[in-house]
């Protein structure tokens, strides 16, 4: 119970017994479900769906990715086979729901309705935050991680097809809702929106800057890194702060599933870190929103989920979709006029209906643009959040030990006391929220605790007095080259310890 190492083999046992769990109640779930794809959203997205398989498994995988050793490989290959089991049973029971009803979802918010519905109506200065790939139950967590006075509302939109950047991104443009057609212009794919062809961010970027005043375009990274007084500067006067995020998607496609896991774990906080500090620059209301979910698996496709290209006048192949025209479909695959789904363009789209995948070359443990509950459900949510002014601790003094001269692991521990000498004049308990920051980043959490409780979703941590508590903390991105151990006050964001810069030797 005191081992470090052994504690986090029994968590990753946790993990795993969690995700099996999971992924037995959505199998048994999809039973009886029938072919209304309403039902099967609602199913995925309820408090308790299916949607807590996917959040099992992110969280499993990622904390895989933080041993020495794996645990053992039988048990692994039980829950990761379940899951992939699980995934392919719901993308083809939802496929052929959607067959079923025509590919009409008439009663659901449509991605192209979220900015007239949900982000015009919104009080000015307001961030619209547009991150590529955040799947639907990274939003259920990034809730978890707002301050407990945001008016926070999370809700669902049904992702336009195919889901991949160009679509799903121009989707969430101004405009979107009245007129919005997938077409092909000079041999390139790209969405129609008031007869503006948008293929790439560049396009989109002047599309929206003619029709929103006063905007603000900035990227996350810019958003954490400028220091308050800096960042309110560039603010000023702005009407909507647009906030691009694509950090899941560039590290997925990268080929590397151990740090897009990582990564994909500091972008929910990081989010959460940017939606307070423009709070506290004076934009105080927010909506997320995605292009895209994902699907993402800890190893390849095996050959018998790959399929050949269906051939034909093809004008993009992606992992999970064919777009083109004519060719053959493939056996487990389906194929749908674009007209069939409201554009006005001859193009011909063939998707997969279980979990496989074309192939497209690169990486195929990362994929989108199909059509799974996870690829094509997106959150949306609208945050408000007061501006506060930064207020010292009511609580007593934090004692912080054992801090590494260098980080060389990504799991390091460190001590943690409340009180000292003076224990009399402060409260018995305390609710701290340890983190690794970097470059005004989030950049590692803690993992587990020893004396300690450790709410794993929220990160926040109850001291006890007396009692030194053993907290071992996650590096999360590597790429870093130095961080800092911070301890929070998670009620008033005031920081309680700040340690001096240390240096990350991973391999050392």
């Amino acid at each position: 119970d005191r081992d470090i190492s052994r504690k986090a083999q029994w968590e990753a046992c946790r993990r795993m017994a969690e995700l099996g769990k999971a992924t037995i109640g959505a199998l048994l779930g999809i039973r009886g479900i029938g072919t209304d794809a309403g039902a099967w959203i609602d199913a995925y997205t309820a408090p308790d769906g299916w949607h807590r398989m996917d959040q099992a498994q992110r969280r499993l995988e990622s904390w895989l990715g933080t041993l020495d050793d794996e645990p053992d490989e039988r048990a692994l290959g039980v829950v990761r086979r379940c899951y992939d089991d699980a995934c392919n049973a719901l993308a083809s029971g939802f496929t052929k729901a959607l067959v079923a009803g025509n590919w009409l979802l008439k009663s659901r918010l449509h991605q192209t309705q979220v900015f007239s519905a949900v982000v015009a109506d919104r009080p000015k200065p307001v961030a619209y935050f547009l991150v590529d790939s955040l799947r639907y139950e990274m939003g259920v967590e990034l809730v978890a991680r707002l301050p407990a006075e945001a008016e926070v509302s999370l809700r669902h939109a049904v992702g336009a097809l195919p889901s991949i950047t160009p679509i799903g991104m121009a989707a969430l443009q101004p405009g979107a809702a009245s007129s919005f057609d997938v077409v092909e212009q000079g041999d390139k794919l790209g969405a129609l929106i008031d007869d503006m062809f948008l293929p790439d961010r560049a396009a989109r970027g002047k599309f929206v800057a003619a029709r929103v005043p006063n905007l603000i375009d900035i990227p996350l990274d810019q958003v954490l890194g400028l220091p308050p007084s800096k960042l309110a500067k560039k603010l000023n006067g702005a009407q909507m702060v647009i906030v691009r995020s694509q950090e899941i998607d560039i590290i997925g496609e990268a080929g590397l599933p151990i740090q897009a896991r990582q990564v994909m774990d500091t972008v929910i906080d990081n989010l959460a870190r940017a939606i307070k500090k423009l709070a506290a620059a004076g934009v105080e209301n927010a909506v997320v929103a995605a292009d895209h979910g994902h699907l993402f698996f800890p190893t390849d496709r095996d050959e018998s989920m790959r399929t050949d290209s269906p051939g034909g006048r093809q004008l993009e192949l992606h992992r999970r979709c064919w777009i083109g025209r004519g060719g053959t479909t493939p056996p487990g695959c389906v194929r749908v006029a674009a007209s069939a789904l409201g554009y006005r363009s001859d193009l011909e789209f063939v998707f997969h209906s279980g979990a496989g995948v074309f192939r497209a070359g690169g990486d195929l443990a990362y994929h989108h643009g199909g059509l799974s509950l996870q690829e094509l459900i997106v959150p949306v949510l609208t945050i408000r959040l007061k501006a506060r002014a930064t207020t010292a601790p009511a609580s007593g003094p934090i004692t912080v030990a054992g801090v590494p001269e260098a980080v060389t692991n990504r799991v390091f521990t460190a001590t943690l006391q409340l009180g000292g000498t003076e224990l009399g004049l402060f409260a018995s308990s305390m609710t701290v929220r340890p983190l690794l920051v970097a470059a005004g980043r989030e950049v590692g959490v803690a993992g587990m605790s020893v004396e300690g409780e450790l709410d794993r979703v929220s990160g926040n941590l109850i001291l006890n007095a007396g009692k030194v508590v053993t907290i071992a903390m996650v590096l999360q991105d590597e790429s870093v080259a130095a961080l800092r151990l911070v301890i929070q006050d998670p009620t008033t964001d005031a920081e309680l310890y700040r340690s001096a810069e240390i240096p990350v030797r991973l391999g050392v």
